[in-house]
């Protein structure tokens, strides 16, 4: 992941894997994923990364502001960034069946020249989605990851989904990553929670405090909590 002290806790990404990063709004999701984006770059694997967050330029100088350098990469074509238009469109079943759709089609038509793809977030295009519509797009990704060997980082506000459906999402992925906030010694602090990571190196019954740092990104916190 780029980051050594994130890497000994988690024991990194295993790849192939499909996994879910969850959590509400400021908790750090794109953040995350940003890092494993970098820790990728770093180990020369290319990158797809799609977000419905920001615009391509934004996304690279906010990196490039914490000192993950990636402009390097997209400029030799190992990153691409591709922004979708989300937040204001009027969506409705079929407008979101239609972006799953057209989405997953983009993937695949670049499937040979990318080892991983981010998707940052997929919330506006599931939330309006039939359950049978959202179980298929998550089909067509584990597909992927088990025939190419792609991987997938994807991130959503657990809110999008009913809980039923969310526990059957969590059964297709590998991993299920849970971004929160946590008050210790009355400081507010970003949390991450391996509830699942088949294939990772280690696993952790703790959860993981950190701050996001201007110098280091993801800065780990020298105190733990145990999970609740």
């Amino acid at each position: 992941m780029g980051n050594q002290a994130l890497d000994k806790k988690i024991g990194g990404i295993p790849l192939p894997s499909l996994s879910l990063v969850e959590g509400a709004n400021d908790t750090g999701k794109s953040i995350f994923v940003q890092q494993v984006t970098y820790g990728a770059l770093s180990s020369g694997k290319k990158l797809l990364y799609i977000t419905t967050e920001e615009t391509s330029g934004g996304l690279i100088n906010n990196m490039e502001r914490l000192n993950w350098n990636v402009t390097d990469p997209f400029i030799t074509g190992h990153f691409k960034v591709t922004s979708l238009t989300t937040g204001s469109m009027s969506w409705d079943s079929q407008v979101a069946k239609y972006y799953l759709i057209a989405l997953i089609n983009y993937i695949k038509q670049r499937g040979d020249q990318f080892h991983i793809v981010v998707l940052d977030s997929i919330t506006h295009l599931l939330t309006h989605a039939t359950d049978s519509d959202i179980l298929n797009f998550f089909t067509q990704c584990r597909y992927l990851v088990d025939t190419i060997g792609q991987t997938f980082m994807i991130t959503l506000h657990p809110y999008a989904l009913n809980q039923e459906l969310l526990i059957r999402v969590r059964s297709f992925c590998d991993g299920h990553i849970i971004l929160g906030i946590k008050n210790i010694r009355d400081k507010n602090v970003l949390s991450i929670n391996i509830a699942k990571l088949k294939g990772a190196s280690k696993t952790t019954n703790e959860l993981i405090l950190y701050e996001v740092s201007p110098v280091y990104g993801i800065k780990i916190l020298p105190f733990s909590s145990a999970r609740g």
